[in-house]
C-alpha cells in the first residue's frame, strides 16, 4: 500500500514536471512571436488604442461561470439563507435597472422625433403607435415585475426584523443596517418615476395613442372593411387597457407603491421596527447625499436623489406616517441639486411630484415651497450662466492636469510598482471618474434648466457647455487611451484594495473571535468569512454584492469600528471603480443630452472656425455626436431603425459643411487667387495691421469622424477645388495658366494635390476665339485691321484703351483647343462670306456711271498707248475725283471709298485664311517637336512585338503610332486654301455673261490713289488727340487687290498699265521741278521757301505711300501662282526700267531729302 502511494505521488511529480516544462515553452514562443511583432512595427508604432478606429478592444471586467448558491457556502446555513436571499433580490433589481435604461427609455424618450416639417399623414400616427406597441407592453409587463421584486423586498426585510423571529429560529438582526437592499430598492422605483415622466410628458405619443384606440373600436364594429370581429381583437383589447391603465396614466409608480403588502401571512403596514429601520437607513442615505463631495459618495447623485425620494414615498404610503424631518431633509436636497435629470432632456422636479403620489407629504410642499425652489433654480441657472465659462477654463486645466498625472503614472511598469503606487493610480481613476460626473452635471443642469424654465441661451452660455462636452470626451479619450495601461494594472489595484478590505476583515474577525462566543457573535464570523471567501475570487459583481450584503450582516454588536466602516466603504467603492471602470467611464462621460439641445451645434461650429484655437477639439465634439447614435438605433416608432439616426447624421453633416468645409474651401480659394494676383493693386494684406486667417491647421487635421463615416477636411477641399477650376476652365478656358499657378501654390503653401483638368490649355492673350471670328467673320473683316508681313490683324477702333489683336500664336492655341478640324470649317465661311461680297462687286462694276467711265478710259488708253509707255496719272486722279460728283454717304464716303472697302473686306478674309493655315502648321509643329525625325518614323508596334510584350502594351503602342502619324500627315499636309478660293470662283467670273467685270483692272489706278490718300489721313491721326479712323496698316486692300486680279485673270492687263512705274516717274519730275523752283528762287521769299518744302515733304510722303502699296502687292501676288508666272518677264523689264530711273535719280532725291528736311 505505501509502494502504491509513493508511485502515485512519483507519478504525480512527473507529469507535474512536463506540464511545467511544455507550460515554459509556450511562454518563450509567446515572447519570441511578441519580439519580432515589436521589431516589425519599428521603433514608433502607431498608437493601437485609436478611439475612432478601436482595432483591439479589451473587456476589463472580471467574469466568473458560478452563481450565486455555489459562491455563498459557508458553515452556517442560516447565513448562507439570508445572505443568498438578499444578495439575489438586490441582482434582479440591478438587472431591472439595467433592461430600463437600455431598451424600454430610448424608444419612449424618442417617439415622435424624425416626423417631417410637413407633418404626420394621414394613418402614419396609427403606424407610428403600432411600432412602439411592443415596448409599450414590455413596459407594462416590466412594472408587473418591479411589483413583484418590491413586495418580495419589503417582506423579505418584514421577515428579518419580525417580532417573532427568534421563535421562528430567524437570524437576530437587531443593529444590523441593510442599506444595500434599500439602495437597490429605491434606485428600481426610480425607473419607475423615470417612465412616468418620459410617458406623462410626451404628448405626442397620447395624442396617437387615442387614434389607435379610436382605430381599434372601429375595426372592431366594422368587420366588413377590416376584416376582423370583436372576439379576435379581444386579446389586442384586453392588452390595451392594461398598458392604458398602468402605463399611459402614468401611474406607474403609484401602482407598486400602494399594491397591498400585507399578503402571504406577513404584516407589514403595522411593523414598528421595520418603520424605523426603514426611516433611519433613508435619513442617513439622505444625510450622506446632503454631505456631498465626500468620497463615499462620488458617483452621480441623481439617480440616488430620485432612489431615496421614491423609498421616502414608499415608506409613507406603507405605514401610513408623515415625517416632517425627511421633508425637510428633501427640500435641502433639492436645493443642493437643483436640476434632477432622469433621462435626455426629461427633468424630475421632486417638489412637485410628491404631492401627487404621497398625499400625506403634500402639506409639507406646499405652494409655497415650490415657488420658493422654483425661484431657487432661477437664481442658481443665472449664477450658473454667468460663471461657467469661466467653469469651464478651470475644468479644462484640471482636465489636462488628471491627464498629465496619469501618463506620469503609466510609465512604471506594474512590476516595479509599490503600494505608494497603486494607491496613486486608484486614485487618479477615482479623480477622473469624479471630474466626469461633476461636468456632466453642469452641462445637463445649465441645458434642461434652460428648457424648463422658459429661458434663452445665449452664445457664450452655449459655447462654455460645448467646452465641457469637449472636456468629458477628453476624459473619455484619455481612459481609452490608456487601455494597455488599465489591462496591466487594473489586477493589480483590485488586488492591492483587496488586500486592504482583507486586512480590516480579518482585524475584526480576530477581536469577534478573542470575545465570548455566543449564536449573534457566531453568525458574524460566518458572516466575516464569507467576505473573505469572496474576496478571495475575482471581482464580479455577485461577489461585491455577496461583500456588502454580507458585512451588512456582520456590521452589529460594534463588530466592526466606525473607522472601519468608513474605510470599508471608501474601499468597496473604489473597487466597484476598478472592476466596472469602462462602463463607469462610458456612463460619466455620455454626451447623449447633445441630440435633444442640437440646436447649439451650429453656434459652436461657426466659433470654431472663427477662432481656431484648439482646431483638434472637434474630434471631441463629433465623439459625443457619437454618443447620440448609441440611443437613436433604439428608435422602433418610424419605417427602419436606422431613419432617425441617418437623419440626425444629415443634419449634423449639412451644419459642418455649411460651417466649416464650404468656409474652409472659400478661404482656401480666396487665399489663392489674392496669392496668384499679388501683383494687382490689392487691398492691404500686411499681417502686421491686418491679421490673416491661416486654415492650415484645419487642413493637417486628422479625418473627422462622424457616426460611421469619415470626413476628411484635406479631401473635401480638393475635391472643391479640382470641381472650381475644371468648372472655370470650361467657361473660360484662357484663364487655364491662373489655375494652373493656383494648382502648384496649393501644393506648396497648403499641401493640397488636386486632379489637373486635363483641359486643352488656353494663353491669357488668347484674344478673340477663331470659332468667334468664323462665325461673325463678316464683322471681323469690317473691324478689324491686317498686316501683311508680320501675319496679324489689330482692331481698327476700341471703346477700351487697348485694342484686340489676333496672331498666329492665338490661332494655333484655338485650334489645339478645338481641333484641326475647325481649318476647313474656316474655309466654308469665308467661302460662303466671299460669295456674297461677289455679289456686290459686281453690282458695282455693273452700274453705269462706272462702266462707262471705264469704257473712257480704255479707249483713251488705247488710243494714248502709242505714244505714251505709262497709264496717265491724270485720268485716273479724275476719275478719282469725278466719282465724288455721284454723291456721298452720311460719313462722307464715295462710292469709290467704299468700293475699297469692299475689296479691303475680301483681302482681310483671305488674310484670315493665311492666318488659320499657319496657325494650324505652328500647331503641328509645337505638337511634333517631339518626334525624333519626321522623315523616319519608327513603328512602336514592330518594337513591341520583338520585344514579346503584353496585348495591353501593343495596343497602347498602336496608338501611339496612331497618333504619330496623324502628326506627320498634318505637318507634311499643305493645302494651298488660295489655289481652292480662286478656283472655285474663277469660273462663273470669267464667264461671258460677266464681262462688264472685264475692266476691272482700269479702275485699279484710281483705286490705288484713293487708298493712298486714305492711308496717309489714317497715319496723320495716329499723331493726334482724337485718334478716330486712325491706322498704321491696312494690307487688307493689297490682298483684295491681288486676289481680285488672280479670279478676273486681268494680271497681265494691270501689268500693261505700267502703273507703278508711272506713278513713281511722276513723283520723280514734280520733286525735281519743286527742287528746281527753290534753287532758282534763292533765298528772296521765306514764305515761298517754306510752300515749297512742305510741297517736296507731301510729294515725299506719296511717294513712299505708293511704294509700300506697290511692294504689298508685289508680295499679296506671289501667293496667288498661275499667270504671274507668265509675266515674269515682262515685270522684270519694268523693273529694271524703274531701278535704273530710280538709280538716276537717286542722288537727287538723297539731296532733295535732306534739303526738305533742312528747311521744315
Amino acid at each position: 500500500m505505501t509502494a502504491d502511494v509513493d508511485y502515485d505521488e512519483n507519478s504525480h511529480k512527473t507529469v507535474a514536471e512536463l506540464e511545467l516544462r511544455r507550460y515554459s515553452s509556450i511562454v518563450e514562443q509567446h515572447g519570441d512571436q511578441l519580439e519580432e511583432i515589436i521589431e516589425a512595427l519599428g521603433p514608433h508604432p502607431l498608437p493601437p488604442w485609436d478611439p475612432v478606429l478601436d482595432p483591439v478592444r479589451l473587456k476589463m471586467a472580471p467574469f466568473e461561470q458560478p452563481s450565486l448558491v455555489q459562491l455563498i457556502q459557508s458553515n452556517n446555513k442560516l447565513v448562507n439563507k439570508v445572505v443568498l436571499a438578499l444578495s439575489a433580490l438586490c441582482l434582479e433589481a440591478t438587472e431591472l435597472v439595467d433592461e430600463a435604461r437600455q431598451q424600454l427609455y430610448p424608444p419612449l424618450v424618442l417617439y415622435g422625433n424624425g416626423v417631417g416639417e410637413e407633418g404626420e399623414t394621414t394613418g402614419e400616427s396609427q403606424i407610428s403607435l403600432s411600432r412602439i406597441l411592443p415596448t409599450l407592453h414590455q413596459v407594462s409587463c416590466y412594472v408587473r415585475r418591479v411589483q413583484k421584486v418590491s413586495r418580495n423586498v419589503i417582506h423579505q426585510m418584514t421577515s428579518l426584523y419580525s417580532s417573532e423571529k427568534k421563535a421562528n429560529g430567524f437570524i437576530d438582526v437587531t443593529d444590523v443596517h441593510f442599506q444595500v437592499m434599500y439602495e437597490h430598492l429605491g434606485i428600481l422605483l426610480g425607473t419607475l418615476i423615470t417612465l412616468d415622466e418620459v410617458v406623462i410628458g410626451n404628448s405626442l405619443l397620447h395624442e396617437h395613442w387615442g387614434a389607435y384606440r379610436r382605430l381599434v373600436r372601429s375595426a372592431g364594429s366594422d368587420q366588413q372593411r377590416f376584416g376582423h370581429d370583436k372576439n379576435s381583437l379581444q386579446p389586442l383589447e384586453k392588452m390595451l387597457s392594461d398598458v392604458e391603465n398602468l402605463v399611459m396614466q402614468g401611474s406607474m409608480f403609484l401602482s407598486v407603491v400602494r399594491q397591498p403588502y400585507d399578503c402571504d401571512g406577513l404584516t407589514v403596514t403595522r411593523n414598528g421596527t421595520l418603520r424605523e429601520e426603514m426611516m433611519n437607513v433613508i435619513l442617513g442615505w439622505c444625510g450622506q447625499l446632503e454631505q456631498g463631495g465626500g468620497e463615499d459618495w462620488w458617483c452621480d447623485y441623481q439617480p440616488q436623489v430620485v432612489g431615496v425620494t421614491a423609498l421616502g414615498i414608499l415608506h409613507q404610503v406603507i405605514f401610513n406616517s408623515q415625517e416632517k424631518k425627511l421633508a425637510r431633509t428633501l427640500i435641502s436636497i433639492f436645493k443642493k441639486i437643483p436640476c434632477i435629470t432622469l433621462v435626455g432632456s426629461v427633468v424630475w422636479l421632486g417638489e412637485q411630484y410628491i404631492p401627487t403620489v404621497a398625499p400625506t407629504l403634500s402639506q409639507l410642499f406646499d405652494r409655497k415651497t415650490q415657488d420658493a425652489l422654483l425661484s431657487y433654480r432661477t437664481n442658481h441657472l443665472a449664477q450658473k450662466s454667468q460663471s461657467i465659462a469661466k467653469e469651464a477654463q478651470t475644468v479644462n486645466l484640471q482636465v489636462c492636469g488628471w491627464s498629465v498625472n496619469l501618463d506620469a503614472a503609466s510609465k512604471k511598469h506594474s512590476s516595479q510598482m509599490k503600494n505608494q503606487d497603486l494607491s496613486q493610480r486608484s486614485f487618479l481613476l477615482l479623480q477622473g471618474m469624479i471630474l466626469a460626473h461633476t461636468i456632466k452635471y453642469s452641462i445637463e443642469t445649465v441645458l434642461n434648466l434652460h428648457t424648463i424654465l422658459g429661458r434663452p441661451m445665449g452664445k457664450a452660455c452655449a459655447l462654455s457647455v460645448c467646452r465641457l462636452m469637449e472636456s468629458l470626451k477628453a476624459i473619455e479619450n484619455t481612459y481609452h487611451r490608456h487601455s494597455s495601461l488599465l489591462a496591466d494594472s487594473l489586477p493589480h489595484v483590485m488586488q492591492y484594495l483587496t488586500c486592504q478590505v482583507l486586512s480590516i476583515v480579518s482585524a475584526a474577525k480576530t477581536r469577534v473571535s478573542s470575545a465570548r462566543l455566543d449564536g449573534r457573535r457566531l453568525d458574524i464570523l460566518m458572516a466575516l468569512a464569507l467576505v473573505e471567501q469572496m474576496l478571495s475570487g475575482s471581482g464580479t459583481k455577485e461577489r461585491r454584492l455577496v461583500i456588502r450584503v454580507a458585512l451588512s450582516l456582520a456590521n452589529q454588536a460594534r463588530a466592526l469600528r466606525e473607522e472601519d466602516v468608513s474605510s470599508l466603504l471608501v474601499l468597496l467603492r473604489r473597487l466597484d471603480l476598478a472592476c466596472e471602470v469602462q462602463s463607469r467611464v462610458k456612463e460619466a462621460t455620455n454626451c447623449s443630452i447633445l441630440y435633444h439641445h442640437r440646436v447649439i451645434f451650429p453656434a459652436y461650429l461657426n466659433q470654431y472656425f472663427q477662432s481656431f484655437d484648439h482646431v483638434h477639439h472637434i474630434h471631441f465634439m463629433l465623439a459625443a455626436v457619437q454618443d447620440c447614435a448609441i440611443q437613436l438605433e433604439k428608435c422602433c416608432h418610424l419605417d427602419s431603425a436606422d431613419q432617425l439616426l441617418s437623419q440626425f447624421k444629415d443634419e449634423v453633416y449639412l451644419h459642418i459643411k455649411e460651417c466649416v468645409l464650404d468656409k474652409t474651401c472659400q478661404a482656401v480659394e480666396t487665399e489663392l487667387r489674392l496669392s496668384t494676383h499679388s501683383h494687382l493693386q490689392l487691398d492691404n494684406r500686411n499681417p502686421f495691421q491686418t491679421p490673416l486667417k491661416d486654415v492650415s491647421p484645419l487642413l493637417y487635421l486628422q479625418p473627422l469622424s462622424l457616426l460611421d463615416s469619415v470626413i476628411s477636411v484635406k479631401d473635401y477641399v480638393e475635391q472643391y477645388l479640382e470641381r472650381t477650376f475644371y468648372a472655370l476652365t470650361v467657361v473660360a478656358p484662357h484663364d487655364w495658366r491662373t489655375y494652373e499657378e493656383m494648382r502648384n501654390l496649393a501644393a506648396s503653401k497648403y499641401n493640397i494635390f488636386t486632379v489637373p483638368s486635363h483641359l486643352p490649355s488656353h494663353t491669357l492673350d488668347q484674344g478673340v476665339d477663331v470659332l468667334e471670328i468664323m462665325r461673325n467673320i463678316h464683322v471681323f473683316v469690317q473691324h478689324y485691321l491686317y498686316n501683311l508681313n508680320q501675319q496679324f490683324f489689330v482692331e481698327a477702333s476700341s471703346n477700351n484703351k487697348h485694342l484686340s489683336t489676333v496672331t498666329i500664336k492665338h490661332i494655333a492655341n484655338s485650334i489645339r483647343t478645338h481641333g484641326a478640324g475647325i481649318i476647313n470649317t474656316t474655309v466654308n465661311f469665308t467661302y460662303q462670306f466671299l460669295r456674297r461680297k461677289f455679289h456686290v462687286f459686281s453690282q458695282f462694276l455693273y452700274d453705269e456711271h462706272i462702266k462707262s467711265r471705264l469704257l473712257k478710259d480704255l479707249q483713251h488708253w488705247r488710243e494714248v498707248k502709242v505714244s505714251q509707255e505709262y497709264f496717265p496719272y491724270e485720268r485716273a486722279e479724275k476719275f478719282n475725283r469725278g466719282i465724288r460728283k455721284l454723291g456721298l454717304t452720311p460719313e462722307g464716303l464715295s462710292y469709290l471709298d467704299q468700293f475699297r472697302g469692299l475689296l479691303t473686306h475680301i483681302g482681310n478674309a483671305m488674310g484670315y485664311v493665311r492666318l488659320v493655315r499657319s496657325g494650324g502648321l505652328h500647331c503641328s509643329s509645337n505638337a511634333a517637336r517631339f518626334i525624333p525625325d519626321l522623315q523616319d518614323v519608327v513603328s512602336l508596334v514592330q518594337l513591341c512585338e520583338d520585344a514579346h510584350v503584353s496585348q495591353e502594351t501593343i495596343r497602347a503602342a498602336e496608338n501611339l503610332d496612331a497618333v504619330i502619324n496623324n502628326l506627320t500627315r498634318n505637318f507634311h499636309q499643305d493645302t494651298d486654301y488660295f489655289k481652292l478660293l480662286v478656283d472655285v470662283f474663277s469660273p462663273a467670273l470669267r464667264d461671258n455673261k460677266n464681262n462688264h467685270l472685264k475692266n476691272f483692272y482700269l479702275i485699279i489706278p484710281p483705286l490705288t490713289i484713293n487708298f493712298v490718300e486714305h492711308s496717309l489721313a489714317a497715319k496723320d491721326n495716329m499723331n493726334k488727340k482724337n485718334k478716330t479712323g486712325a491706322a498704321f496698316t491696312d494690307d487688307g486692300f493689297a490682298m483684295g487687290l491681288a486676289y481680285m486680279l488672280k479670279v478676273l485673270d486681268q494680271n497681265s492687263a494691270f501689268d500693261s498699265l505700267h502703273w507703278w512705274s508711272g506713278v513713281r516717274r511722276k513723283y520723280i519730275k514734280e520733286r525735281e521741278k519743286v527742287e528746281q523752283q527753290r534753287q532758282g528762287g534763292g533765298g528772296a521769299d521765306d514764305k515761298l521757301q517754306q510752300t515749297l518744302a512742305l510741297t517736296l515733304t507731301r510729294l515725299l510722303q506719296y511717294q513712299q505711300e505708293f511704294e509700300l502699296l506697290y511692294l504689298s502687292v508685289s508680295s499679296a501676288r506671289v501667293f496667288f501662282r498661275g499667270d504671274w508666272a507668265s509675266s515674269t518677264s515682262t515685270t522684270q523689264s519694268q523693273n529694271s526700267d524703274t531701278q535704273s530711273t530710280n538709280s538716276a535719280s537717286s542722288n537727287k532725291e538723297k539731296a532733295t531729302d535732306k534739303a526738305t528736311e533742312s528747311n521744315v
